[in-house]
């Protein structure tokens, strides 16, 4: 482990991991109804399944969290209990991988990694233009982009090395240099 991946707490105090994960979970909830309209459970099941597995392979953190509950869903679903039953148990603050579970992911994904992809610049401008999409208007964008960049680069860096996300070496990788790159540009 660098200097660089030791991560201090979330710059926004209640806009950490947590939060992301809720608002993951409140987004799953819309991707269930949307699914199960008119179609078995078993049907809507496979639906949640096939995007939970589109949405690891997404460099974006928000994105990572939104497929282990898509996943969660679905794996709900499948056994015939109600979806997202299990949610409090959904990246509990308590329930954080080990240290050595981060260190082994790290080693994983470092092993492989491919420098032409430590740049991370596109993935700095998806989270980005996301985060102006999410702001809204002009004035909301100007005045609050700085912030929720901070925190976007840290939910990037803060899941990276997270055993619990569904991502690949790769996709991991490009997390890091993203946050990395998201970082560099808000001067942290």
């Amino acid at each position: 482990m660098t200097a660089d991946d030791v991560l201090g707490p979330c710059p926004s105090p209640g806009h950490g991991v947590g939060a992301a994960a809720a608002a993951a979970l409140l987004a799953a909830a819309d991707h269930v109804d949307q699914a199960a309209s008119g179609t078995s459970p078993r049907e809507a099941a496979t639906r949640l399944s096939l995007h939970a597995e589109d949405l690891a392979h997404s460099p974006v953190a928000r994105d990572q969290l939104l497929s282990r509950a898509l996943e969660l869903a679905a794996g709900d679903l499948a056994e015939g209990r109600r979806p997202l039953s299990h949610w409090p148990l959904f990246f509990a603050e308590d329930l954080s991988p080990s240290l050595e579970a981060r260190e082994d992911v790290r080693a994983w994904v470092l092993a492989g990694a491919d420098p032409m992809l430590a740049d991370g610049e596109a993935v700095a401008e998806a989270v980005e233009a996301r985060a102006v999409r999410d702001l809204g208007d002009a004035f909301e964008t100007a005045r609050g982009l700085t912030r929720r960049l901070r925190i976007e680069a840290w939910l990037q860096l803060a899941l990276w090395d997270d055993p619990r996300i569904p991502a690949n070496a790769e996709t991991r990788f490009l997390m890091r240099a993203g946050g990395r790159r998201l970082m560099a540009r808000v001067g942290d």
